[in-house]
């Protein structure tokens, strides 16, 4: 790859889109300014403008350069390799993406139900590190059971949620397609950026299903294209019951 070269700024509308989304971004760590990812997300947009478009198509072979030249283009920010990589990675995704793809979205839903619908899909994203690091300890139980099937169906929720949203949270590139899934690529991106330091505990994972249920109620009353909102009503409805389920189990003592 060449060198990238400082001149080349991102366009405004670029620089915009960033600003409004970052804190919804799986590695988003809260505390942290927008002027502490900027610089990461100029790298990555370089990275794809200034390169032929066949020769960027793996992020991962653009990576060990990109880690170099972090330092020199870090600008302001205090922010390491590891705490950007998601960052520079979304921006050269998104450059990637053709034009047309990239505003689809943003035109079908509108910009005040796509930021709520980030935050059902965040929420989703919260439950399902939640539920994960509370099950690789948990004893078996009728409630713990249920929980760990429901943890199970949640992929598709929230692959349906990410695919709503475009796909910009957790964008997949095409050697990734048949990889896994939207799901495991959002808990994987989670799990690396943020990490779990503190075990968590059932009333934790209630709380996060929760906040989950009331994110996905709110957006549902929002002025929605009739796909989405029939999409959000049916996610409504399953949290709902399974909220109910998992509090009546735990009440029992099960």
């Amino acid at each position: 790859m060449n060198a990238l070269s400082p001149l080349v700024q991102m366009p405004k509308e670029e620089e915009a889109f960033w600003l409004e989304h970052y804190r919804h971004e799986p590695y988003f760590v809260p505390g942290r300014g927008f002027d502490q990812y900027y610089p990461a997300y100029l790298l990555g947009w370089r990275a794809c403008c200034q390169q032929p478009r066949q020769e960027a198509m793996r992020f991962e072979s653009l990576e060990p350069e990109l880690r170099r030249h972090w330092p020199a283009h870090c600008g302001g920010s205090l922010l390491d390799w590891s705490q950007v990589r998601g960052a520079v990675k979304a921006a050269w995704r998104r450059s990637m993406a053709p034009p047309l793809s990239r505003s689809v979205a943003d035109a079908v839903l509108g910009r005040r139900a796509m930021n709520s619908l980030a935050l059902v899909l965040q929420a989703g994203q919260r439950f399902a590190q939640s539920s994960r690091q509370f099950l690789t300890t948990a004893d078996s139980s009728m409630a713990v059971d249920a929980l760990r099937r429901f943890s199970q169906d949640s992929r598709k929720l929230i692959s349906e949620l990410a695919e709503l949203l475009g796909g910009s949270a957790v964008a997949a590139s095409p050697e990734e397609a048949g990889t896994g899934g939207a799901w495991e690529r959002v808990c994987k991106t989670w799990l690396d950026y943020l990490g779990v330091t503190v075990a968590e505990t059932w009333r934790d994972v209630l709380r996060h299903l929760q906040a989950w249920l009331e994110c996905a109620e709110h957006s549902s009353q929002l002025d929605l294209p009739l796909g989405a909102a029939r999409l959000l009503k049916r996610h409504v409805m399953l949290l709902r019951g399974q909220v109910q389920a998992l509090q009546w189990l735990s009440h029992c003592g099960a």
